[in-house]
Order: C-alpha cells, then structure tokens, then sequence
C-alpha cells in the first residue's frame, strides 16, 4: 500500500547528459547510467532520494533515454517514475521548464543527474519556505580547485555568479535546488536556454534567490577524476536494510481487529525506538495480517484510511513510514496463501521492492509467527526480537 496521506515531495532529475569527457569510459549510453561500482550512477542517487518522503520522481532525458527508462522502469524504490523526453536538446532552463509542466506541487525538488551530494533534503526543504523563497540553491564550499564557477553569498541571498577560474576558497553551485513554479512561469524564453546562464545570473541579487551552504561529499562524474573517486566512495555504499515491525502488539495495543482511529493506541516507546533505528540508516517497513478483512470485520478501504493516518503520525514525529505490507487472508475464509506470517511473502515482497540486504534487516513482532516469517525470509537470528509487555511495560527480547 503506498501512502498518499499527505501531500509529499515531487522531484525532477535532469539526466540529459551526453557525458562528452567520459566518451572512452561509457560510450553509447547517457551519462548518469555510467558503471559505477557495478550499478548506474544514477542508482545511487534514486536510493539517496528515496529514503526522503518523495510522492513523485520525474526523470528529464534525452540523449538514450531508452536506456534509463528499461533499467528503472515506471516505479523504482516504489516512488512513480514519469519520462519527460527532450527529442532535441532544450538546455538545463528548457528541459526544467518542461519538467515541471508534470508537477502539482508549489515547490518542487530540482537534481542535475550526474552529481552526488546526499545532502539532509529535509532541512533544505525547510529552510526554502522559511525564507520565503522563490529559487533555492544548494551550495558547496571548496578550496584549491579550478574546475567550477563560484557563487557569491550575502546573508542567505545569492548576489553573483563568477566564470570557472582558480581559487583558493569559494562557494560552487551544488546542482541541487528547490523552486516554486511561480519562478519559471515567469519565464519568457525561447524553448532552448541555460537555466544559468539566462536566469539565475540575470536574477542574481534579488531576494528570493537563496542559498544554503552544505559540508556533504560532492562528486562531479562528468569530470573524469571524480568518476574515478566515485568507485571508491559509492562502492563503500552497502545495501540498504530495514526494520520490519508488526503493527497490533509492537506499533499499537492489540485490543482485537483494530480498525478505527480512535481505537488506535501507539505503545509507548514505538516513536523513540524508530527514531533510532532510522538514524542507522534502517528504513521503516510494517508488515501485518489483517485477517478481519478476510472476516469481514472491517474492509480494505478501512485498513488504508488507518494506516494512512498512521503514518502521518510517525511523519509528525520525524519519521518515515517506507511503506506498509499487510496480508487480507485467512486460511479459513480465503484459502491458503504465502503472504500470511508465518509465510515470508510479505518480507519477500519487501526486498524485491527495496533491494534490501535481507542479513542485515531487522524484525520485532509480538509473537512467534512474526520470527517464523522472519526467519524463512533469511533473517538472522540475532536480528528477531520480541515484544513483550512486562508489568505494565514493553520491552525488547531476543528470540533467544
């Protein structure tokens, strides 16, 4: 089930490079899908994006855009995957501007597809409506370079745009911005033009271009070093892993069939325990039986409109629901299934859709078909829990 609660970020990925400087290394294929560590490039920043809440993820192409879209098809991360093709090159202005035609949002999310600088999202996001802004812009601090243009900072106001020469310290243009639509329905250009070059230089100064500065890696893989250094450090990049929770006895109090809101009773703890799970780079994945719809204690539709707002509730504690699996069955009313715990289909399910290293997950679950399915997923022993309740209290407990 995806969550649709509340309205999350759409993100444009401008991935129309020819990647002209590394023609030896990866020939006929567009820049963002070069090798890297025995993935595309792009890979790794559609799997950095997507432990943000993303409702939409649209990828502006050109050049063998075939390639990207038979690679990562129509959902990937289970984010929905549009195509904006650019059948002639229109630019980074063009090629935005007819981006974000596709958009709903008043802010959207902007990426240049062939760099890698996994900044905090959120606090950008953030500091974008607190500023008021039009044009927000990630920026870089480097030193001893001649390979990049800087940009000139005045408070939180970007004043001016330098041509690329050597300096010893500077601000550089991170690639990643976030714009509210008014900014380029503004615009009154020719179908082809520098988003650069003919906007934000011309609109530098102005006080709704903004900049935030950030200290994340930055990796350019249109120059050649940096694609080499991306080897070493995406490499390092393990697979991701989760936490997988039952929801009635771990999430809430199992008080029997919960399906309305106001029986719903968050277990004390659950919020902290998350938190610290995601900061470990865990995401969130809830996995349950809901034999009542199979009993027609309640439907399908109930079942969505709680875990809905279930999940906004996690949001407005700081933390991402990844998505949650439930299994509609019973043996007794519908007939056998694999999806049912003690049954690892939903776990399964779960690691196709995330490509998650399953050694490494984690599960808590309140009884033992919960470690039953976790085990039969691959899970490793060490890695069951039990939630128990002990004199008033929950607790953790291993499965042995």
């Amino acid at each position: 089930m995806e969550n649709t609660g509340r309205l999350r970020m759409e993100v444009i990925i401008l991935a129309g490079g020819l990647g002209t400087r590394l023609r030896d290394v990866i020939r006929d294929i567009p820049k963002p899908m070069a090798p890297v560590a025995g993935r595309p490039f792009f890979y790794y920043i559609l799997e950095w994006i997507s432990r943000y809440p993303v409702r939409k993820i649209i990828i502006s192409a050109g050049y063998r855009a075939d390639v990207i879209r038979d690679y990562f098809g129509n959902r990937v991360f289970d984010i929905p995957v549009e195509y904006v093709i650019e059948e002639e090159p229109l630019g980074t202005g063009g090629a935005l501007k007819f981006a974000i035609e596709k958009t709903k949002g008043d802010d959207v999310l902007v990426l240049n597809g062939d760099t890698w600088f996994p900044l905090d999202l959120s606090r950008l996001m953030e500091f974008h409506s607190s500023e008021g802004s039009l044009f927000t812009m990630a920026l870089k601090r480097m030193s001893d370079s001649d390979r990049y243009g800087t940009v000139n900072l005045e408070g939180n106001t970007i004043t001016g745009f330098n041509e690329k020469k050597y300096f010893d310290e500077g601000l550089i243009n991170g690639g990643i911005y976030v714009i509210n639509r008014k900014f380029p329905e503004s615009w009154e250009m020719p179908q082809v033009f520098s988003l650069e070059k003919d906007i934000l230089e011309k609109n530098a100064g102005k006080p709704f271009l903004k900049g935030m500065i950030f200290d994340e890696p930055f990796l350019d893989i249109g120059i050649p070093e940096d694609y080499a250094k991306a080897e070493e450090i995406l490499g390092n990049i393990v697979k991701r892993k989760a936490l997988f929770l039952d929801r009635d006895g771990v999430i809430n109090v199992d008080k029997g069939y919960v399906f309305r809101i106001e029986d719903f009773e968050f277990i004390p703890g659950i919020f902290e325990l998350c938190r610290k799970y995601s900061s470990r780079g865990y995401l969130i994945i809830v996995i349950t039986n809901q034999a009542g719809i199979a009993r027609e204690l309640y439907t399908e539709k109930d079942f969505e409109e709680l875990s809905i707002w279930m999940t906004d509730q996690f949001r407005d504690e700081g933390i991402e629901i990844a998505k949650v699996y439930h299994c509609p069955h019973h043996p007794y009313f519908t007939g056998p299934c694999d999806c049912r715990k003690p049954e690892p289909g939903m776990l399964l399910e779960a690691v196709r859709d995330f490509d998650l290293d399953i050694s490494q997950c984690v599960l808590i679950g309140d009884n033992e078909s919960d470690l039953e399915a976790g085990r039969r997923a691959g899970i490793k022993e060490e890695n069951l829990h039990l939630f128990v309740r002990a004199g008033g209290c929950f607790r953790l407990k291993p499965c042995r």
